[in-house]
């Protein structure tokens, strides 16, 4: 029997369903997130609501943390006809952000390696943000029989429209040759034109590490997560040799493992006009017995999925002096 009792005008609950991610606007959920258990409750409602949550779906909760999740996500979209005619048009070139953490803990698994090759592919003229949590370090270039990274080296490779991209566990390792060969592979990274925010993790610092930095015609904000070699040589110097653009970079560690010593006499020659602004961000400690790695990995990975990370706000490094300023 037919309800006859008031009815909510459809603007208003597509106004409702557009609430559940308003307040976090940046973030990638996970499938247990009561927004998303929401957004999938609207999109069985009528075909009015299925347009909206499923946009919201795509934007918000991409949350791949398994291979099966991301095989089901591939056997479902190449399966059109098991949709209603009015749902034909979801598909995975809509996905703007995404959180990708399919493998377990090693790299060597080539069908998981190609369902990800495939997902790249398919998103890579819509994605804008991209979080992954990948055991790169896992195998390297002379045992990967398989040609795993080979694999997933193009799939990256495609991703010429992504703004934001964090890397948990490395610097996005994905050299297919061997160290031994002496080869200069670029970084996959370097392929991106658009890219405006990158975090990686524990990065080899090295004047030519700089150079790569300096290339990226769009880049505002580094995020170095225990970085390597800081200590080593004049940020400043090496950056501001190829490029005067503005660079916002923070060096994320335990506050004991901060690089204070950091060379930063020659920062007032190089960079009078302060257009590298360098800060220091402490990941909180409990009882000073974490594991340093896991705790920051874990810290910066929280950060990004709720997309705060870009905004962390650490103690400005000054040219002279020996310890960070708060700003």
């Amino acid at each position: 029997m037919a309800s006859t009792g008031p009815r909510l005008p459809i603007e208003l609950i597509l106004h409702v369903i557009s609430c559940y991610v308003s307040g976090r606007p940046r973030a990638i959920l996970s499938p247990v997130e009561p927004e998303t258990k929401a957004l999938l409750a609207f999109t069985l409602v009528c075909s009015a609501t299925y347009g909206t949550a499923s946009g919201f779906l795509r934007q918000h909760c991409v949350h791949l943390a398994s291979s099966s999740q991301l095989r089901d996500l591939l056997v479902c979209l190449e399966r059109p006809s098991a949709l209603p005619t009015r749902f034909a048009a979801a598909s995975l070139g809509s996905i703007t952000a995404l959180f990708l953490a399919p493998f377990g803990p090693s790299l060597d698994d080539l069908p998981t390696a190609i369902w990800v090759r495939e997902l790249l592919c398919s998103v890579c003229r819509s994605l804008r943000r991209l979080v992954i949590d990948l055991p790169l370090r896992s195998l390297y270039p002379a045992d990967d029989h398989l040609d795993v990274r080979r694999v997933l080296r193009d799939g990256f490779s495609r991703l010429t429209m992504l703004e934001e991209f964090v890397s948990v566990r490395d610097e996005l390792y994905l050299d297919v040759f061997d160290a031994a060969l002496r080869t200069d592979e670029a970084q996959v990274w370097t392929a991106w034109p658009n890219l405006r925010r990158l975090a990686l993790y524990n990065v080899d610092t090295s004047h030519r590490f700089w150079i790569k930095v300096a290339g990226m015609p769009k880049l505002e904000t580094l995020v170095l997560t225990r970085a390597d070699g800081l200590l080593d040589g004049c940020v400043k110097t090496a950056y501001f040799e190829k490029t005067s653009r503005p660079l916002r970079l923070v060096l994320v560690n335990i506050a004991s493992d901060q690089p204070l010593a950091m060379p930063r006499s020659t920062w007032a020659i190089v960079d009078p006009g302060h257009g590298m602004r360098v800060e220091m961000y402490s990941v909180p400690t409990s009882h000073g017995d974490e594991d340093e790695i896991e705790l920051c990995q874990d810290w910066v990975k929280a950060g990004a999925l709720r997309g705060a990370l870009w905004e962390w706000e650490g103690c400005q490094v000054q040219a002279t002096g020996t310890t960070p300023q708060p700003q």
